[in-house]
């Protein structure tokens, strides 16, 4: 995803999508006239197998499939974003696509391309004024979700049902990931860290100042995104800033991983890397 400066700074809202295959020569790319934040692959039983859903804040939802292009609002006008607050986060989970978002949110699109609600027992009663919400979720598969956000809020769905955890801090929480031996590593503002399960967390004193914005494992390591460099944690958690050696400073802030290739998405710049070392620009 990209944006046009001039007209943001005009006040205009813009998104360009941008697909680049790592063998075509040159990108091909859509734009659309409002601001899209996020952006999750579905695997679906039709068409070519696979549909891109892409979302916008305010719950405005997007559908790239094979046989063309659709939009519409991810709920109804009255009990959705419209009512509950802006949506942060969208993740492909298992065999659905979860959006989360301000007043705990939480969507499921299906395999059918319907969005359920997920958020029972855990959306926050409308008439309650006290700022809470979801900035993001992960989880292995659907059995077992971890979401977080605000005041320090860490919430678990198992089975379908939702439990607050206890939490050693009450800073804002920005990213959330579940490794593969089920541990769960959660970071947000002021460069906080903390590596646990729901019984028990371990903060990791980072020593860094910035919002850590993503979290991915990827080749046996775990990586931290800020809006300026990319981390990985050594043997002892401590993060190590990756030099990516590309020309001039090189700016970050989500991450994602597939197909054994690691993602960078920063303000100004994209890169990949297939061993989390050598690192290649896309833009």
């Amino acid at each position: 995803m990209a944006q046009i400066d001039r007209l943001t700074e005009q006040g205009a809202a813009n998104t360009t999508l941008i697909k680049w295959g790592l063998s075509a020569a040159q990108p091909s790319g859509f734009n659309v006239t409002w601001y899209c934040t996020r952006m999750a692959i579905q695997k679906v039983p039709r068409g070519s197998g696979i549909e891109l859903i892409y979302m916008g804040p305010d719950g405005h939802m997007g559908y790239g499939t094979a046989s063309g292009d659709s939009e519409s609002p991810i709920w109804p006008a009255g009990d959705g974003p419209d009512v509950h607050g802006v949506l942060r986060d969208l993740r492909t989970i298992g065999e659905g696509v979860y959006a989360v978002g301000m007043g705990r949110q939480v969507y499921r699109r299906n395999l059918a391309g319907a969005w359920e609600r997920k958020d029972a027992g855990v959306l926050q009663d409308r008439e309650l004024m006290e700022v809470v919400g979801f900035n993001a979720i992960h989880g292995i598969d659907e059995a077992e979700l971890y979401a977080v956000g605000y005041a320090g809020e860490v919430w678990r769905c198992d089975a379908g049902r939702w439990e607050q955890l206890d939490s050693p801090t009450d800073v804002i929480l920005n990213a959330v990931h579940v490794l593969p031996d089920s541990r769960v590593v959660v970071a947000g503002k002021s460069g906080f860290l903390m590596i646990g399960s729901r019984s028990a967390w371990e903060v990791v004193e980072t020593g860094l100042d910035a919002q850590i914005w993503d979290i991915q494992y990827f080749n046996d390591g775990i990586y931290l995104a800020t809006s300026d460099a990319l981390y990985r944690l050594d043997a002892n958690h401590v993060p190590q800033q990756v030099d990516m050696r590309l020309a001039g400073p090189v700016t970050c802030g989500q991450l994602d991983a597939g197909d054994g290739i690691l993602l960078s998405t920063g303000r100004k710049h994209q890169c990949w890397s297939d061993d989390g070392s050598t690192w290649h620009d896309l833009a």
